[in-house]
């Protein structure tokens, strides 16, 4: 779809829902028009400034990105972001509440330096509202709680030490988090916080209950020899999950020859310890974030794991992922490949009912051409 407006050369889309969500939040303002306008101004414009430090984080990296504004807040996406290390990856977690509290500290200050501060009114209230919704929505935002930034900081942050073995742990956090919230939300009466809280939380246990077990790690009578890792991966730190996942998927490297040693006594036999568990599969965490009501941010793994091991399945996923976030020309684009063949006729069907809905009958007569295609029946 086309962006409503740019903003420092990003595409920007704002859904209705957003507005709608906003007034709700500013619903004991109603019978204060010029509070609720003043209301509505500040939230629009602060959380455009979120992801817009996001967006400006991801072309720091050289990653394009897109900003769309939508009744969860607001999502900022971008391409080829498979590059990234996890440290990359947590300073743009970071960027948006970040800028949020720069713009907050920035009124703050102003207030505080000049007689803007003293005056009531309307001039008085923005002052409240803008340190209120940059600072005190900041802090929320970076509760360790997935999909909020603090969730996926301390992933980030995790995945660069340890890897993917905390999975289950991360999840156990933000549900510990949402319930934490969600009694605080009762004490202090605060309805849209506790409507959060239970659903980020309901999020956070489908997606742990989904997970497999935790492999636990046998200790062998002579652990193998390290490795020493190369120059070039220490140097660029963390890896990414898409290029981890294709270096175990492409199977043990071939070691380089040694020299002939001197005869030895064979070891006594050991207990092979069990195969740690990898990096779980990109399929299955585009699923969790379509489920999740996340469909742009399910698009980059499901287009990975239909690539690598497209089935019927995984692409009926991505093309709901695609039809979600109105990417038609990247679905025309999959159709035109050699993995439409792929595509489930309910798939099929399903494009073809989009496209023609949104006006597109050349995508609907081609999902329909291969729906009936010979190679098919």
């Amino acid at each position: 779809m086309r962006p409503h407006f740019h903003v420092a050369g990003f595409p920007v889309r704002v859904h209705p829902l957003f507005f709608l969500i906003a007034f709700a939040s500013g619903w004991g303002l109603l019978e204060q028009p010029g509070r609720l306008a003043m209301w509505l101004a500040i939230v629009f414009v602060s959380v455009l400034l979120h992801e817009l430090g996001h967006a400006l984080a991801f072309r720091r990296y050289g990653c394009p990105a897109g900003i769309e504004l939508h009744g969860m807040g607001g999502t900022t996406t971008a391409e080829d972001t498979e590059q990234l290390t996890h440290r990359q990856s947590a300073w743009v977690s970071f960027a948006g509440p970040g800028m949020g509290f720069l713009l907050g500290g920035l009124v703050w200050a102003v207030s505080r330096l000049t007689p803007l501060g003293e005056q009531g009114g309307l001039a008085g209230e923005a002052v409240r509202q803008l340190v209120w919704v940059n600072v005190g929505w900041g802090l929320f935002n970076l509760l360790p709680l997935q999909p909020l930034d603090g969730g996926h900081l301390l992933a980030s942050a995790v995945r660069a030490r340890s890897g993917y073995r905390y999975e289950r742990v991360l999840h156990g956090i933000g549900i510990a988090t949402a319930l934490g919230v969600l009694a605080l939300s009762i004490w202090w009466s605060m309805v849209w916080m506790g409507l959060l809280a239970m659903m980020f939380g309901v999020m956070n246990f489908e997606q742990l209950r989904r997970l497999p077990k935790e492999v636990r790690f046998q200790r062998s009578a002579a652990p193998p020899p390290r490795r020493a890792a190369s120059r070039r991966r220490s140097e660029a730190g963390a890896v990414s999950v898409e290029q981890l996942m294709g270096e175990l998927r492409s199977g043990p490297r071939a070691a380089p020859p040694e020299a002939p040693a001197a005869p030895r006594r064979a070891p006594a036999p050991v207990v092979e310890p069990e195969a740690p568990e990898g990096p779980h599969d990109p399929g299955m965490v585009g699923e969790l974030l379509l489920d999740g009501g996340l469909a742009a941010m399910a698009v980059r793994p499901l287009q990975s794991a239909f690539a690598k091991s497209p089935s019927p399945r995984t692409g009926h996923a991505l093309v709901l992922a695609l039809l979600e976030t109105g990417r038609l020309k990247e679905v025309a684009a999959l159709l035109e490949g050699a993995r439409a063949a792929h595509l489930g006729d309910d798939t099929l069907a399903l494009i073809s009912e989009r496209a023609r809905a949104a006006g597109d009958e050349t995508l609907a007569a081609r999902a329909e051409a291969i729906s009936n295609s010979d190679e098919r029946r």
